[in-house]
């Protein structure tokens, strides 16, 4: 079956799922970045890693709304930030179930492959949230393409790295902007591939 690329980046409160929450995911279709999905998340708990709380914190809907929630503030507090998500976010499980009727409704007729940078991080995420709060078996599958290992493979650079495609996008950690860039660097890979 052939393949339909679905771009997708995660934010965390750290570098594990479970101990640690995914705070928000973002998705869009490669070759067609129009069509995108975005939610923030319930997190599992308050445990947090500050350097992922700084990062993951900017893209969040609310963060104008107060100093606290703003990581470049002196104010900023990660406790809060999860408190505020806790409280307006929906749960994992509304969000995977949203998060698999997009996909299989904007893949009919393909094989859906999550590709992301690295796939180890963003794909861990989904596969644990997938296998633990949806009740069906994930429109991912197993499947899944590191874009980075796919980049280094094409400039035979075991260094090469998907930044170094550069495109007018200002990366913004952002779930869904980061998604986004993603998935034009990967367009324009494909491009590379075709010459």
């Amino acid at each position: 079956m052939k393949k339909k690329y679905i771009s997708v980046d995660i934010e965390s409160s750290g570098n594990t799922p479970g101990k640690y929450s995914m705070l928000s995911l973002g998705a869009c279709i490669v070759g067609n970045t129009e069509v995108q999905f975005y939610r923030e998340i319930k997190p599992l708990n308050m445990n947090y890693i500050l350097e992922a709380m700084k990062i993951s914190s900017l893209g969040l809907s609310f963060i104008e709304e107060d100093e606290r929630f703003n990581p470049k503030s002196n104010k900023f507090s990660p406790k809060q930030v999860l408190q505020t998500l806790w409280e307006r976010a929906p749960s994992p499980s509304q969000v995977m179930s949203d998060f698999a009727s997009w996909i299989i409704e904007n893949t009919k007729g393909f094989r859906a492959v999550e590709a992301s940078a690295p796939s180890r991080f963003d794909g861990m995420f989904t596969s644990w949230y997938f296998g633990n709060f949806y009740d069906e078996e994930s429109p991912l599958g197993f499947s899944g393409e590191d874009i980075n290992s796919m980049y280094r493979g094409f400039k035979k650079d075991i260094n090469a790295h998907i930044k170094q495609i550069k495109i007018p996008f200002k990366h913004s950690h952002s779930a869904l902007d980061d998604a986004i860039e993603q998935a034009k660097k990967f367009e324009t890979f494909f491009q590379y591939l075709k010459t």
